[in-house]
């Protein structure tokens, strides 16, 4: 792959998905996750897919901690969020060969179940806000699930924008198929 033809479309997509986390959003409702899902089934090249997922995260933590603080940039929990991310992009990989509504479904679920049970065992670990005991952990996950605002559940909207997102990716890849397998050559 040249990288030079790569460069431009990753920093558009990069810059894109970033954007997506600045506007206006339920809680958790963000093509991120779909992005590395998608990234990592559509692109035979790993190391772009993980530059595009954890490339847009970082830009948008950077942006967001500039509007909104730089507690919400930086965080207790960070390496865990990318770590989900990375995780996902791997995943996508994994199931390549797999069907898109497989790769919808499985790896929509896998992944935002795994960012859910992941991050909330982050905040649990490294917080103080629940006890460090089995019944603090559950606690934890039950205040996760129990997450409402503006109308939205945190990971049902997570769910949710995966499956939504992956379909958008994966149909905006078959329509656009000449130019994908140009890109991957």
């Amino acid at each position: 792959m040249n990288i030079l033809r790569a460069s431009t479309p990753t920093v558009t997509m990069i810059a894109l998905v970033a954007l997506t986390r600045l506007l206006p959003h339920w809680p958790n409702f963000t093509p991120v996750m779909a992005i590395a899902l998608c990234g990592g089934a559509l692109f035979t090249n790993r190391l772009q897919a993980l530059a595009i997922a954890v490339g847009s995260m970082a830009l948008s933590d950077v942006a967001l901690g500039l509007v909104l603080g730089p507690d919400y940039a930086i965080h207790s929990t960070q390496p865990w969020v990318y770590g989900c991310v990375v995780a996902t992009v791997m995943m996508g990989h994994a199931l390549r060969n797999s069907s898109s509504a497989r790769q919808v479904i499985v790896g929509g679920t896998l992944s935002s179940l795994g960012f859910f049970v992941v991050t909330n065992f982050a905040v649990w670990l490294q917080g103080t806000f629940y006890p460090h005991t089995f019944s603090g952990l559950m606690t934890c996950y039950a205040a996760g699930l129990a997450f409402y605002r503006d109308g939205g559940n945190f990971l049902l909207n997570g769910i949710v924008s995966t499956y939504f997102f992956s379909i958008v990716i994966i149909s905006a890849s078959k329509v656009l198929q000449p130019r994908t397998q140009v890109a991957r050559s």
